[in-house]
């Protein structure tokens, strides 16, 4: 039997994009920290807009902070996305390697309103960089930042009003968005099918799904951005140097309120353990799907679902009653 998740001592329950007061969040990086750990979260990444901010301090033996930050090519570089809801732009989030590097990659003034007096001290704003909306320009900027040391995000793509037309032009991203809860507040649907075409287009690319909290309205305000969408990460210590291993590796999941415990590969058939839940099913690389479904008034925690020797990867999607749901990395056979 071969374990692909769930092989590691602990799972850590992590936010990767949210916002604080050191850009256009409503609350502090204390405040974050302790309400997210008061909902079991182990790890945030700080991905505050346009530059780099070192957040260690506030790590303890129970928490990590993430060195991180949200970077934007807009289609129109004069044009603000609050004001012209129909432009095109790319988000981008950049994880840090190292946690005390704080050099932006491809920096630009012209898209940093967010470095308030108090923070000048400790932002390195870096050189000019001139960002292209091109697939060119893009994938030369994810280029760069991988070559930095940076793990490289692609978040929210139906906010962002990219298709495959765009996306299936750019390179080296390490995830995909599959689930923004800001956005889905906002009656946006996640992003499935980006993560599902870029799989089908060769990209190697790993789901996440996280938060992008700004908290403008309170944390139990049935409009409140906060604790929808996060990763577990499978690791054995809550090291930073481990947990950027395990995300670059993709040993972790993205949910939205279902857990997945384990999933194994043993003589063709896929063991799935996870928390209750109405539906397990296994996708793969063709049209093919396999799945178990609970009875009515029931529920399951485990399922074998059969592989094909036509698949050359499968993944994993689960989903409860109430329509929440999880979906594991692609794994290729």
């Amino acid at each position: 039997m071969k374990i692909l998740f769930g092989d590691k001592k602990n799972l850590y329950k992590a936010n990767l994009h949210l916002h604080s007061t050191y850009s256009d969040g409503k609350c502090s990086v204390e405040e974050l920290k302790e309400r997210y750990k008061e909902k079991g979260y182990s790890i945030i990444a700080f991905t505050d807009h346009e530059h780099l901010i070192d957040n260690s301090r506030l790590n303890d033996d129970n928490f990590l902070a993430i060195t991180s930050c949200e970077v934007a090519i807009k289609q129109y570089r004069d044009l603000s996305t609050l004001k012209r809801h129909d432009m095109k732009v790319t988000h981008l989030n950049f994880y840090s390697k190292d946690p005390h590097n704080i050099k932006t990659p491809c920096y630009s003034s012209f898209y940093d309103h967010y470095v308030k007096d108090e923070i000048k001290d400790i932002v390195w704003q870096g050189e000019e960089y001139e960002r292209v909306y091109s697939p060119d320009g893009i994938n030369e900027m994810v280029k760069r930042a991988k070559e930095q040391g940076f793990l490289v995000s692609y978040n929210h793509p139906t906010w962002s009003l990219e298709s495959a037309l765009e996306y299936i032009n750019y390179e080296g991203f390490d995830f995909v968005e599959i689930y923004n809860n800001s956005c889905a507040l906002k009656g946006q649907h996640d992003d499935e099918t980006a993560f599902e075409t870029l799989l089908q287009n060769g990209k190697r690319v790993f789901c996440t799904a996280a938060d992008d909290n700004h908290n403008i309205r309170p944390f139990d305000s049935v409009y409140g951005d906060s604790f929808g969408g996060w990763c577990v990460i499978n690791a054995d210590s809550l090291d930073y140097s481990e947990i950027m291993t395990a995300l670059e590796n993709g040993d972790f999941y993205a949910s939205t309120g279902c857990e997945i415990y384990s999933i194994a590969e043993n003589d063709g058939k896929v063991q799935v353990k996870c928390s209750p839940v109405k539906k397990i099913a296994l996708y793969t690389s063709t049209r093919r799907a396999s799945f178990a479904l609970a009875e009515y008034g029931e529920m399951i925690d485990f399922a074998e679902l059969k592989l094909d020797e036509t698949d050359v990867f499968f993944r994993i999607r689960i989903e409860d009653e109430h329509g929440h749901k999880a979906w594991s990395q692609a794994y290729y056979i």
